[in-house]
């Protein structure tokens, strides 16, 4: 193995080692939330003010990730906002009253937002569709991991504070790593020889209407994924009775079949069209909506996984075919914004589904990613259509990728 080799490699290492550390803390508030709503005495709705904290400093992050990239460089980036992602987290641990959790809600979305902007851009133009969902699939090991440890936390009769210590002490550890690798990040053009392209204005990507299209498209399907994740530890808790433990593993399961469909389903990337992959796991979601909306428990479980293991590929490998689709030099700016779309969808649509979940009965939260999941297809297809780019091409092999 060469020395450029080497340092690529490692650098995937950090990438997957990164991407678990993003999704510890995305699915940890969906466990803690019944112990936060019960500590400050908050109703079961104001888990949207929390969401929409988090979301707006996501949204800002990803808005500016394009800009950031270009002055910092991906390396101190993920540095600067991993760092930012841990005090947050010390900062749930430590909150005082309701107020303080949104503010470090923001302060943790704004950080979480520059980390998966910049890795995302790197990955999708440094790695194939392929590694673009196995990273992600990290990202669903780390949801998986974090409602377990909550989940333990909760179990051993500990305090929900606990579970954030545990969490922010391994962003840390995540933050260290980006400082020791800062220079790998930019020294070196592994995936060209040539100098990337200047990025394109912002008002330039702004009039693309493909742009628009899959910031929409980003910003349900996203939306419903952290509807599901959010909730269904409250489903599994209040309507189908299960203890806390067993509802805080079946949450984590959720993220688990993301992650297994990541692994399972990617390397069908290679014989098949990764826009058909798509299209294949939006009728999934559909599929997997409709068995929640049943009143019997095991068929709210098996949904559950079935609508997990749908959403696997659709984030990555939409995000993987960005710059194929719209171009290196927009996608700069667009994968940041897709982001944006992606953390606003994530903390309005749980919210509208605890609202109307608050005004009926539980029930409404399926019935929500059921129809979230419609329009999920229909965006799809619009976007399937518009789509002039070959994507059947054999994906291009990497240095130091298998």
């Amino acid at each position: 193995m060469t020395k450029s080799q080497s340092g690529f490699s490692l650098l995937l290492f950090v990438a997957f080692l990164a991407f678990i550390s993003i999704g510890l803390p995305d699915a940890v508030l969906g466990v803690a939330w019944p112990s936060i709503q019960n500590t400050f005495d908050r109703p079961r709705a104001d888990l949207g003010f929390i969401l929409f904290a988090s979301g707006a400093g996501y949204f800002s992050s990803g808005i500016l990730a394009g800009k950031a990239i270009d002055r910092l460089g991906v390396g101190r980036l993920l540095a600067v906002s991993t760092a930012a992602v841990s005090a947050g987290l010390l900062g749930y641990a430590l909150s005082p009253a309701f107020w303080f959790l949104m503010v470090v809600a923001a302060l943790i979305g704004f950080g979480s937002g520059a980390v998966d902007a910049g890795l995302n851009f790197y990955a999708s133009e440094h790695f194939s569709v392929t590694v673009m969902n196995w990273l992600h699939a990290f990202f669903g090991i780390g949801a998986m991991i974090g409602p377990f440890i909550m989940a333990g936390v909760l179990a051993a009769g500990e305090s929900w504070r606990l579970g954030y210590v545990i969490v922010a002490i391994a962003s840390f550890l995540m933050a260290v790593t980006f400082v020791v690798t800062e220079r790998r990040w930019t020294d070196g053009q592994h995936h060209s020889e040539t100098a990337r392209p200047d990025s394109a204005a912002v008002s330039h990507v702004l009039r693309q209407p493909l742009v628009w299209l899959q910031l929409v498209l980003f910003f349900f399907m996203t939306g419903i994924e952290a509807g599901a994740g959010a909730w269904s530890y409250t489903m599994l808790f209040e309507k189908f009775d299960l203890d806390a433990g067993e509802a805080g593993l079946w949450a984590g399961f959720y993220w688990g079949a993301i992650a297994l469909g990541r692994l399972v389903l990617s390397p069908l990337s290679r014989s098949l069209k990764p826009a058909r992959l798509i299209q294949f796991g939006t009728f999934g979601l559909f599929a997997g909506a409709l068995m929640m909306t049943r009143d019997q428990a095991w068929l709210f479980q098996s949904g559950l996984l079935v609508f997990g293991f749908a959403m696997a590929p659709l984030f990555p490998t939409l995000m993987s075919l960005t710059p194929s689709r719209l171009g290196s030099h927009v996608s700069l700016h667009a994968i940041g914004f897709q982001v944006s779309a992606a953390v606003l969808g994530g903390a309005t649509i749980p919210t509208l589904a605890g609202i109307l979940a608050g005004r009926t009965t539980l029930t409404a939260i399926p019935w929500t990613l059921a129809v979230g999941a419609v329009i999920v297809i229909a965006l799809e297809t619009v976007l399937r259509g518009r789509d002039v780019h070959d994507e059947s091409a054999p994906e291009t092999k990497l240095p130091g990728v298998a």
